[in-house]
Order: structure tokens, then C-alpha cells, then sequence
């Protein structure tokens, strides 16, 4: 272990100045990201909330249904295997399921679980 210690002391001494001037630029960096850590995480909350807002209401309505045509025309141009498999597999409620899924896991990494929920993908129809 003292050998390992006295490795790494070596290796440490050999850096140069600009060397030890980036890992301090990187270290305050670090610091000023971890000090602020709420403001980033409000921020990646405040981006899930407006996407799901932008998904629910009004004339932004429009673009989940341009997400939903968006995967059946990505889908096009899979092989004709995966095509049939796809589409009979992958209803319009499965495709909301899966957009809305990623902006779960968006939130769970990012802005501490703010529960997302998109209108569309209900069985009965309420959300």
C-alpha cells in the first residue's frame, strides 16, 4: 500500500504547471456545477414540465400526434421484417407510452421525479 502511496506522489509530481492550472480550472468548475446543483435541477424540471404541457394542451397538442407520425415514418424504413412486427405490436397508446416513459426517465435523472403524465395514452379516455 506505502508503495502504491509513493506511485502515486510520484505521478502527481511530475505534472507541470498547466498541468495543475486545468485540473484547478476542472476543479471549480466541479464545485460552482455542485454549489448550484439546485438551479440546474430546476431548470431540467422546468424543461420536463414545458414538454409535457407542450404534449397536453392546445394547439401544442399537434405535436405529440407529429411525434406519433414521426416513429410510423421512421418505421417505413426498417426492414419489412420489423416493419410487420412493429406496427402490429406497437399501438398509437404503446407509442405515447414510450414518449412519455422517456420524459419519466428524463425527470428521474434530472429534476427528481416530477411525475409526467400525457394526455392520450388512458384506457378510458380521462386522464
Amino acid at each position: 500500500m506505502k508503495d502504491l502511496i509513493n506511485k502515486a506522489i510520484g505521478y502527481l509530481a511530475g505534472f507541470s504547471i498547466e498541468q495543475w492550472l486545468w485540473i484547478a480550472v476542472a476543479g471549480a468548475i466541479l464545485v460552482y456545477l455542485i454549489y448550484n446543483r439546485k438551479q440546474y435541477v430546476n431548470l431540467f424540471r422546468q424543461s420536463v414540465i414545458f414538454a409535457e404541457e407542450s404534449f397536453n394542451h392546445g394547439e401544442n397538442g399537434k405535436k405529440l400526434e407529429a411525434a406519433v407520425n414521426f416513429i410510423l415514418f421512421r418505421t417505413s424504413s426498417l426492414p419489412w421484417v420489423a416493419r410487420i412486427i412493429i406496427i402490429k405490436f406497437i399501438s398509437r397508446k404503446r407509442m405515447i407510452d414510450i414518449i412519455e416513459k422517456t420524459l419519466q426517465k428524463f425527470s428521474d435523472i434530472f429534476a427528481n421525479g416530477y411525475k409526467v403524465d400525457i394526455k392520450g395514452n388512458e384506457e378510458d379516455g380521462e386522464n
